[in-house]
């Protein structure tokens, strides 16, 4: 699908271009990520509470790395991206999947002080529309969340997403691997009627 601007069957708004990839909900904006955004991408992602839920994320965070982090994470035209997650125009979180074509794995964190507001679930649900709207070759996204941090599973069950397993996952803010719960969301389950609140 070659759109410069879209509006998916959820309401929310797409606007997506070779270099441009932005979606926008009722309560918040996804935005390709910039340079500008380290710093707060380091005071949230860096904090004891989010850094050990996530891959690549130590606590603290140091600057050189989520800068390299946001280089990687640049919208090139495939679903391999990371989008910042604005609420009246301050960075609350990410959203972001990778590497695709056909599958690819999705990862988001909020900053705490915004837990409890449904904005993970607000930002994943227009995020995923976006993917599947945008990527006809997109078949699955597959997620996963350590065993300790139950919202997350929350978030994806809400989301359509099934359990398919139990394995061990990593975290650089973690001293080893330790149980996570295994997920996935096809096109087609994604497509059918569904209601989420």
């Amino acid at each position: 699908m070659d759109l410069s601007a879209q509006m998916s069957v959820l309401g929310q708004a797409a606007e997506i271009t070779p270099t441009t990839f932005r979606v926008r909900t009722p309560r918040l904006t996804l935005r390709e990520m910039h340079p500008e955004d380290s710093a707060a991408c380091a005071r949230i992602g860096g904090q004891e509470a989010v850094a050990p839920m996530l891959l690549s994320v130590t606590s603290p965070w140091p600057m050189d790395a989520v800068q390299d982090w946001i280089a990687k994470s640049r919208w090139t035209g495939r679903p391999a991206l990371r989008l910042a997650i604005l609420r009246d125009d301050a960075l609350i979180g990410v959203v972001g999947a990778g590497p695709g074509p056909k599958e690819a794995s999705m990862m988001y964190f909020i900053d705490p002080t915004h837990w409890g507001h449904g904005y993970a679930s607000e930002a994943a649900e227009a995020f995923i529309d976006a993917l599947f709207d945008h990527f006809q070759d997109l078949g699955v996204l597959v997620a996963d969340h350590f065993i300790d941090n139950p919202a997350s599973g929350r978030v994806l069950r809400k989301l359509g997403f099934e359990e398919t397993g139990r394995s061990f996952g990593e975290s650089a803010a973690r001293l080893e691997p330790e149980p996570v719960i295994d997920y996935r969301l096809t096109r087609a389950a994604w497509e059918s009627p569904r209601e989420i609140s």
